[in-house]
């Protein structure tokens, strides 16, 4: 897809009409929303998206931290909910609390020195697909997910390997609307580094702010789907981020 088509194409987007919900006194909202991962970067920024606002963009937000409490305090803090649960919890006997949501967001990584190669695969596969699929069990409609620029279940490297297998898993999980967003390098988190501060400087435009992904989720949740299934590459990303 070329630039120019990417630019029409997010135009359109960004030119429909919010989703609005039968019965919903809010501008716009997407009803209740589980934010898987909310203690990583995006996921975070995610919480901010949904809720720090004049009107709050969902009726309600439980968001769940893998190894602690997600935090939140700004506008709105009234519709948040904090939860921590392992994921393997949350795919195995926690599975139930999953229910009752009408879109989900997974904002799900690790890095392989802290997990190992076997640990990152079922983090980010087994335990995501099943995770994904109690929502879907439960009533969930939406699913957003954090992938990364280059994923493939075909790709050579395991990371890029597994974030495309997991998109194909997902979409025969059931979802009416499944939205894969495919970031280049993320910045501006609490990870950052010395070391990727001048990556950073390297790579130029093959990076996005955090900041950016969770603002560029959050104008396509609200947008009726173009198709069931989307798939938003950096570039993209990027102009939505604008809207």
């Amino acid at each position: 897809q070329t630039d120019g088509g990417v630019s029409s194409g997010v135009t359109r987007l960004l030119s429909r009409p919010s989703r609005l919900r039968q019965g919903d006194t809010m501008a716009a909202s997407l009803g209740k929303v589980l934010v898987i991962g909310a203690t990583g970067q995006t996921g975070s920024k995610m919480i901010c998206e949904l809720l720090d606002a004049d009107q709050p963009r969902a009726s309600k937000v439980v968001a769940y931290g893998n190894t602690r409490m997600p935090a939140y305090g700004g506008r709105n803090a009234a519709l948040f909910t904090a939860m921590q649960a392992p994921m393997e919890k949350l795919a195995g006997e926690r599975g139930e609390e999953l229910h009752g949501f009408d879109a989900i967001f997974i904002h799900v990584g690790t890095q392989r020195r802290k997990a190992g190669l076997d640990g990152q695969i079922k983090l980010e596969y087994d335990d995501t697909l099943a995770v994904a699929k109690h929502a879907r069990q439960g009533g969930c409609r939406d699913c957003h997910i954090v992938s990364s620029m280059g994923a493939s279940s075909n790709g050579s490297f395991t990371y890029m390997k597994t974030k495309g297998r997991i998109e194909e898993a997902l979409r025969t999980v059931g979802f009416e609307r499944l939205v894969i967003y495919r970031p280049a390098m993320l910045y501006g988190g609490d990870r950052d580094t010395f070391f990727k501060r001048v990556l950073f400087n390297v790579v130029g435009s093959g990076k996005i702010d955090v900041a950016q992904v969770a603002r560029a989720m959050r104008v396509v949740a609200l947008r009726p789907p173009s198709q069931p299934v989307e798939v938003l590459e950096n570039k993209e990303l990027l102009l939505l981020a604008k809207g």
